[in-house]
This record gives C-alpha cells, sequence and structure tokens, in this order.
C-alpha cells in the first residue's frame, strides 16, 4: 500500500514562521507570517528574501521561501 507523505519542509514549517512567498498570478513577492495571510508585497526576489529573513531574524524564526505554492526551502533558520 502506498502512504502519501509531505516533503519534510512542508513538516518542519511552524506557526509563527515567516513565508515569503511568489504566486504565478502575481510580479511581486508577499511575506507572511505562518498561518496568517500576506502582510507585505515586495517588488523583486532578492528584496523579498532579504526582508524576509531580516522579520524572520527580529521574530527568532525561521524563514522559508516558495516559488510555487508546493515546494518549500528554508532560508533562514533562528530557532
Amino acid at each position: 500500500m502506498w502512504n502519501k507523505k509531505e516533503p519534510d519542509s512542508l513538516t518542519s514549517m511552524q506557526p509563527g514562521d515567516v513565508l515569503v512567498s511568489h504566486g504565478s498570478a502575481v510580479t511581486a513577492h508577499e511575506i507572511s507570517i505562518v498561518p496568517d495571510a500576506p502582510h507585505t508585497a515586495v517588488a523583486t526576489h532578492d528584496a523579498a528574501v532579504s526582508d524576509g529573513c531580516a522579520e524572520a531574524e527580529d521574530l527568532g524564526v525561521d524563514a522559508w521561501l516558495t516559488e510555487d505554492q508546493t515546494h518549500v526551502v528554508k532560508i533562514a533558520s533562528n530557532r
């Protein structure tokens, strides 16, 4: 019997972590605190990653990046 399992990165994300995301329908990257809706939009990828990592450091949490809403990569570790 096949058992579907989420990737480790999705199961490792915790409430309060910072998520930088880029949906295919929007040009800007969005920053949110998991599990809340985005609270900031940033025009470029580099600026969004920098801002997301800085916010995660200030909060003492991890930061994550997704470009396709499926695959998630940890970009900062502050726990």
